[in-house]
């Protein structure tokens, strides 16, 4: 059994990108992925070829924000005129759900085989190993993730990793934080259980190429008390799943708007910059993962350490 801790996100600039490996070099991080639209992926790459060693390295698939890859003559259901995206959550999803679905899908195969294949020619590794999550989870709208396993398989990239953000409900039950999460992050918890549901019969091989996730209920407040909470039952149905963890934190804190990868888009621009990303940054800076007396792991928060 795996247990990932993962960054999101790096690429948006270097001092953000930096931050996430700060969490590398000093704390438990183990994988990160990368947002190969960045208008400053070039700044960003080449820090993890000096700081970067044994980290699980992935593609951070994005179709909401900021500029694609692709000619926006060719993805215009995706973008503006000037190759911005343009769809949010729920018009991509209601585009998904309509007559536009195969047009949709076909546009967005055509941008993420793109990104795919960038990511493959600036991470060599890629090709044999290929980890694949979403920005903002987009994937698990049906037709993006259609689309996104299409490229994949076109992309002659074996797929070691897929992300599959249909977050457990169990593990909060029994450890007794369900008064922490939010309400908003319920309605996102429900939404993806949801999608997945309807996904799920496109990826058979989900058991051997996905991990149980973590991420979604503390989105913006992966602290290193709720994490540690939580961790002893996902080990737990880990085991009876015989499945890998991902925990999912978003460190790496974006220093203003204007470096943002679109800086119009407001709530995009909250979260990017927001406070959450310190706290998130400073759990996994100081939780360490280690095994009690039987061999099993155990993580150990700042309070509880002897």
């Amino acid at each position: 059994m795996a247990i990932v801790f993962h960054a999101d996100d790096f690429g948006i600039t270097p001092e953000q990108s930096g931050r996430i490996l700060d969490c590398r070099e000093h704390g438990i991080l183990n994988s990160l992925s990368v947002i190969v639209t960045s208008p400053r992926l070039d700044e960003c790459l080449p820090l993890l070829e000096t700081r970067g060693e044994g980290l699980l390295v992935g593609l951070h698939a994005n179709v909401v924000e900021g500029r694609c890859l692709s000619d926006p003559a060719d993805v215009p259901l995706l973008v503006d005129e000037q190759g911005v995206f343009r769809q949010s959550f729920a018009s991509m999803l209601r585009l998904s759900q309509g007559r536009s679905h195969d047009e949709l899908a076909a546009q967005l195969e055509r941008e993420l085989s793109a990104q795919i294949s960038l990511f493959a020619e600036r991470v060599p590794q890629a090709r044999d190993h290929l980890r694949v999550d979403g920005h903002q989870h987009f994937q698990l709208i049906p037709a993006v993730f259609e689309a996104l396993l299409a490229a994949i398989q076109s992309s002659g990239c074996h797929l070691d990793y897929l992300r599959v953000p249909a977050e457990p409900t169990s593990p909060f039950l029994t450890s007794g934080v369900m008064g922490g999460v939010e309400p908003l992050n319920w309605v996102k918890h429900g939404l993806l259980d949801w999608l997945w549901g309807i996904d799920s019969a496109r990826l058979p091989s989900y058991r051997s190429v996905s991990a149980l996730f973590c991420g979604i209920c503390f989105s913006g407040h992966m602290d290193a008390e709720r994490v540690s909470r939580v961790f002893p039952a996902f080990m737990r149905l880990a085991r009876r799943e015989e499945m890998d963890v991902e925990f999912l934190f978003h460190p790496g804190r974006v220093a203003d708007r204007a470096s943002c990868l679109n800086p119009g888009l407001e709530g995009f621009v909250e979260f990017s910059t927001g406070e959450g990303r310190d706290v998130e940054r400073a759990a996994l800076m100081s939780l360490r993962l280690g095994h009690d007396g039987s061999g099993s792991p155990v993580l150990v928060a700042p309070s509880s350490e002897a």
